[in-house]
């Protein structure tokens, strides 16, 4: 009888060993949902999306996340540049309070750079569809590499040269047809008059049914982003690692320009 006991007890052991370790491997392999941004853009009913890497660049998705679901990309204007969609010359830089709640005080900040230079292991290449974070280093200056706040590119084309320079954070699923439309539609600015004329008279084709009373010309080369919204899938991925802009700026000048 004992011994029947305890073979039973055995087999219902070695059991649960079994059961526990099919639960620890379907947990281990289970894969997180990478966090997907979603992009609304005037006069395209389209969406872009965009599936953001916060394995690659941590900080940069961090912070992309709070300034999208805050609403700080909410009619954000955008330029078509030749290679790359990036942040219109009129956009502010985002500040601390609109990635944290509470701030002690409020400043523009920057966030360490999520780039090889910098100790972080992003190893996303800058081709055409990816989503970076530039920052003012331009690729000389160590001390501004981790100036990056709320501007992002994506790309329209390959460009290498932001290859362990800008923190590269995603990349286009879905919408690659809208962001191809969007760089055809770029107008290529020359002080040439009659190439200025054939631009003008194409725009005034196609707005053939507005008056030049109620018509405003829109900026060239320039797209509104209605909004920006960021399915994070449950995750909280927190607050970027942020640094004092103006402070930083202040010690770079000090170096550089006055001797010290």
């Amino acid at each position: 009888m004992k011994n029947t006991i305890l073979k039973i007890g055995i087999i219902l052991v070695a059991i649960t060993i079994v059961v526990l370790g099919v639960f620890l491997v379907i947990a281990k392999t289970k894969k997180v949902k990478n966090p997907v941004a979603t992009i609304v853009i005037e006069g395209y009913e389209k969406p872009i999306k965009i599936e953001l890497d916060p394995q690659s660049a941590p900080n940069a998705v961090a912070n992309f996340i709070k300034l999208a679901n805050n609403g700080f990309y909410n009619d954000y204007k955008m330029t078509i540049a030749e290679k790359q969609l990036q942040a219109d010359s009129s956009m502010e830089k985002a500040k601390l309070s609109n990635i944290k709640e509470y701030p002690e005080s409020d400043f523009e900040y920057g966030i360490k750079a999520d780039i090889l230079s910098n100790g972080v292991k992003n190893y996303i290449k800058h081709k055409k569809g990816v989503i970076t974070m530039p920052n003012e280093s331009m690729g000389y200056y160590e001390d501004l590499v981790n100036t990056a706040n709320s501007q992002f590119y994506i790309l329209t084309e390959d460009v290498d040269s932001y290859n362990e320079i800008q923190a590269a954070f995603g990349k286009v699923i879905d919408g690659m047809d809208v962001l191809d439309k969007i760089a055809e539609s770029r107008v290529e600015e020359t002080n040439d008059e009659n190439a200025d004329a054939t631009n003008e008279q194409a725009a005034n084709t196609e707005q053939a049914d507005s008056t030049e009373e109620n018509s405003e010309e829109a900026p060239k080369n320039q797209i509104v982003i209605k909004s920006i919204t960021v399915d994070t899938f449950g995750v909280d991925y927190g607050l970027p690692e942020y640094i004092n802009y103006t402070d930083l700026m202040n010690k770079f000048y000090s170096r550089y320009y006055s001797g010290n």
